[in-house]
């Protein structure tokens, strides 16, 4: 199990993101420490859900830039032949 601590090595702690700006955020509440499955947005001192522009309802320890998975969008046969 991933403690606390360590994911928290993940995260920004101090300030926020520039307003607007979509990001992934740690929460915390009576449950535990986990990553909402939903972009963030931090907006006039408030964290909002940035699809639905709701209030968070947990508490926010840390956020970071969205990380979105690189695929090589290339077909095997496109592919050039390595030496």
């Amino acid at each position: 199990m991933v403690t606390r601590t360590a994911r928290l090595q993940d995260f920004r702690t101090e300030g926020y993101p520039g307003s607007g700006l979509p990001v992934q955020v740690l929460a915390e509440d009576h449950v535990g420490t986990y990553i909402l499955p939903f972009p963030c947005q931090h907006i006039n001192g408030e964290w909002r859900n940035g699809t639905t522009g709701e209030a968070v309802q947990a508490s926010i320890l840390g956020w970071r830039e969205v990380q979105t998975e690189s695929r090589d969008r290339t077909s095997p046969a496109q592919q050039s032949p390595k030496a």
